[in-house]
């Protein structure tokens, strides 16, 4: 793989910094990746190889690309952290053929024109927002960890423009009433490898740190909300494994939320009525309605108002088309073991506040989607709970063997 023709244009509306990404051992056809904001914004962006190669780095490892040779300089310390996600990554996935070389020259000096600014992902969710609300109460206004900025990027996540104006909508008024400012991001980095996947796996947590230093001469920190409290941490492409490693002399990256379980998030923006009237988790941005971003219905939407009716706030979050949760809805919910968790620690708070139909409920669920129902299931259960579920692990080796 080859990152070449480094460049910044602008125009009264947009600015936009480009690269080519031209693959060597993969078939694809080479890539103008791009990270465009508007033109106010253009001072932010950085003319550097940095954003290329933190966009480029997991792709090139999955196609098998034997190199990553980049034009101009690189941060030496960013080059050196990005040995080590490689090394996760195969560890985790048993991808690429070693190690992708990166072939660039380090950096000798700082870039003079690098930001100072504290800055975080901001996508509306209940990750995003409680990292920035821990952040607020955590650092006095003048520390340079004290977050000034938030930014959305559309390209990853909501890839419909009339969806994601919906979501930006939102999101200024959020920054308003929060005292932030919004910096909005276009990219389309993941071009280079599209599949779902990949992006769960590999590709979410670089693809914001490239965003990230795509904004470098802006902010000198950038803060990514995690998904998971280390107890559940798992290989997944957003991982304290990770995000910190695209880490550069000039630009750290923070990842938060590794001591808090997901309904200690929620507590977090539960007696925060900004919060409250913003809060965006949906998966189905098909749904979305200008002021209205949340079904009500999904999974994550449930889930989440299930942790507000645990906190005593559900009443006071205007934002979801419907409030009204039964155990039917609860029963048809597709639990897969990553959001099992999330689930798992609602029983008790929620029958310790009266809803004991919706404690069961979950517990329900929670027994079906493992497996364990019925006789057998009791065994399974005893096999999750005090072995860790080691003759399971145990029977699937022997399963494979043969």
């Amino acid at each position: 793989m080859r990152i070449e023709n480094i460049a910044l244009a602008k125009d009264d509306t947009k600015a936009r910094l480009s690269a080519r990404v031209t693959w060597e051992e993969s078939a694809q056809p080479p890539c103008d990746v791009y990270f465009e904001t508007e033109s106010s914004n253009a001072d932010a962006l950085a003319v550097l190889p940095d954003p290329f190669l933190a966009a480029s780095l997991t792709p090139a490892l999955w196609a098998g690309e034997k190199r990553i040779r980049v034009e101009g300089e690189v941060c030496p310390e960013l080059l050196e952290n990005l040995e080590v996600v490689q090394r996760v990554l195969a560890h985790w996935f048993s991808v690429g053929n070693g190690a992708v070389s990166i072939e660039a020259s380090p950096r000798p000096r700082l870039h003079d024109t690098g930001g100072s600014r504290a800055a975080f992902f901001c996508s509306g969710g209940l990750d995003s927002l409680a990292a920035f609300r821990a952040n607020r109460l955590a650092f006095p206004p003048d520390h340079p960890r004290s977050i000034k900025d938030g930014i959305i990027v559309f390209g990853l996540e909501v890839e419909d423009e009339r969806s994601f104006t919906y979501v930006l909508q939102s999101l200024v008024e959020l920054a308003n009433d929060a005292d932030f400012t919004l910096i909005p991001v276009s990219s389309n980095v993941r071009a280079l490898n599209p599949n779902w996947d990949f992006w769960y796996n590999a590709h979410m947590g670089p693809a914001l740190c490239a965003v990230a230093h795509a904004l470098g001469r802006r902010i000198s920190s950038a803060t990514v909300g995690s998904d998971y409290d280390v107890p559940h941490l798992m290989p997944h492409g957003s991982h304290p494994l990770i995000e910190p490693n695209f880490s550069s002399s000039a630009l750290r990256i923070h990842y938060h939320g590794l001591t808090m379980s997901r309904l200690a998030k929620a507590r977090l923006l539960a007696d925060w009525p900004v919060a409250l009237r913003h809060l965006r988790v949906c998966n189905r941005p098909d749904t979305y309605r200008p002021g209205q971003l949340n079904c009500g219905e999904c999974e994550k939407c449930v889930r989440t108002m299930l942790e507000l009716v645990a906190l005593g706030s559900l009443d006071k979050a205007p934002v979801f088309l419907r409030r009204e949760l039964s155990e039917e809805m609860i029963a048809n919910l597709y639990m897969p073991p990553k959001v099992q968790p999330y689930y798992e620690e609602l029983v008790a708070p929620l029958t310790a506040i009266g809803r004991a139909d919706l404690g069961l409920a979950v517990k329900r669920a929670l027994d079906h989607a493992r497996g364990e129902t019925g006789i057998r299931g009791q065994f399974v259960k005893f096999d999750r709970t005090h072995l860790n579920s080691g003759l399971g692990a145990l029977k699937r080796a022997f399963a494979r063997s043969w």
